[in-house]
């Protein structure tokens, strides 16, 4: 071995090095996922981040949009007003989404009311959830038990959209299983729930730190 050739491998791995930098990933958050409902009738935003003026394609519903990330790495899409159906898949650079749903979505949001799960409930209603629970155009999920007292987050972590079928419906929250349920025997619409509750939290937990400032002692507490 000479000189020469450790010179042209060392080439070889600054090439690649600057190849690979060259194709950062385009991230997305938990919401930007397999299964989700897009809501109909509205412009509906689809966001990730990458590297800063990195381009960003989607391509959907056979048309194809393009943005570029901003110098923090954030980019945002506005797809226009869509119509009811699917499944579909959307590209996103090299990230191919699946089984794409548009149709209603809802906030749903409390205590433990809205946190009961369908396990809870089974005694009292048995019958109807073993007979009729498969629905795999209603997709549900939940946000998990974290929190920042300091700032905003930009992404929750470690959940995922759930069809609600046999296997899964027991985790959905009871009242969004029926409602959802109902809603879509009457609509035969697609329904997406993000449930975001915590039981026995009070209701100032979920006011701003800016909205507590007239009310010191909440604030403090």
């Amino acid at each position: 071995m000479n000189k020469y050739w450790f010179y042209k491998v060392g080439l070889v791995v600054v090439f690649l090095c600057f190849a690979l930098l060259g194709e950062a990933k385009v991230k997305l958050p938990t919401l930007v996922s397999d299964g989700m409902v897009l809501q109909r009738g509205e412009p509906v935003n689809i966001w990730g981040t990458a590297d800063p003026d990195e381009t960003v394609n989607i391509t959907f519903q056979k048309k194809k949009y393009k943005t570029v990330a901003d110098a923090q790495g954030n980019w945002k899409v506005t797809l226009p007003a869509l119509k009811v159906g699917g499944p579909y898949t959307m590209l996103i650079n090299d990230i191919e989404l699946k089984d794409i749903l548009v149709g209603d979505v809802w906030v749903c949001s409390g205590q433990s009311n809205m946190e009961l799960p369908v396990s809870r409930v089974t005694d009292r209603f048995r019958n109807e959830i073993s007979a009729d629970n498969d629905y795999p155009m209603v997709r549900y999920i939940k946000t998990p038990l974290l929190y920042n007292f300091h700032a905003p987050q930009a992404d929750i972590p470690g959940i995922s959209w759930k069809a609600m079928t046999p296997e899964n419906v027991m985790f959905f929250s009871a009242l969004v299983y029926f409602f959802a349920k109902d809603y879509f025997q009457k609509t035969k619409v697609p329904v997406g729930i993000i449930n975001s509750s915590v039981g026995g939290s009070p209701v100032e937990a979920w006011i701003s730190e800016e909205g507590l400032k007239p009310f010191p002692y909440y604030l403090n507490e």
